[in-house]
């Protein structure tokens, strides 16, 4: 006999059914691993089970793959430089951006002005403006971050200058 999926009420898991027999439940998330399998081959309830437990593990396993992947250390003054370019790519296109309104402003009479390929009427230049002022902003939030963390801090000194340091009261 074929076991047969079928939804259970109010519910995100299956029933197999072998027979008119329920045998069994399954995810739904998992249904589609096994459809095929059940409609166009025979299979036992048991070979149903091990691919639900496969595709539960397979998931599983790929899940921890992913958050245990080797992510490469980032020196501080790549990702400076990084950063900084991206707020100043933000920051020329806001001040672009101010140039078309300005331009906008001068000439109530045209509805758009074409610039860099891009037609922008005054209120998809407005709200552009908003979005790359906010970028360039959380770019400069990411940059600080990143030179912070270049500088050198203070508990970093050797221990005969920090210990001269204290004795000359510089230190609390």
């Amino acid at each position: 006999m074929v076991p047969e999926l079928a939804p259970v009420p109010h519910s995100t898991s299956l029933t197999i059914r072998l027979g008119g027999r329920v045998v069994g439940t399954i995810e739904a998330a998992h249904a589609h691993l096994i459809r095929g399998a059940v409609l166009h081959s025979p299979m036992t309830v048991d070979e149903l089970e091990q691919m639900d437990d496969f595709a539960y593990t397979s998931g599983r396993a790929k899940a921890l793959e992913r958050s245990a992947a080797y992510q490469p250390p980032y020196s501080p003054a790549e990702m400076v430089a990084k950063w900084r370019e991206r707020a100043q790519r933000h920051r020329g296109t806001a001040r672009n951006l101010c140039g078309v309104l300005r331009w906008l402003r001068n000439h109530p009479e045209a509805p758009a002005v074409q610039f860099e390929g891009c037609d922008w009427s005054e209120h998809a230049a407005r709200k552009e403006l908003v979005h790359q002022r906010h970028k360039h902003s959380r770019c400069c939030g990411q940059l600080g971050l990143w030179l912070r963390q270049r500088a050198v801090p203070a508990l970093s000194l050797p221990p005969a200058a920090n210990d001269a340091a204290q004795a000359a009261g510089k230190v609390a």
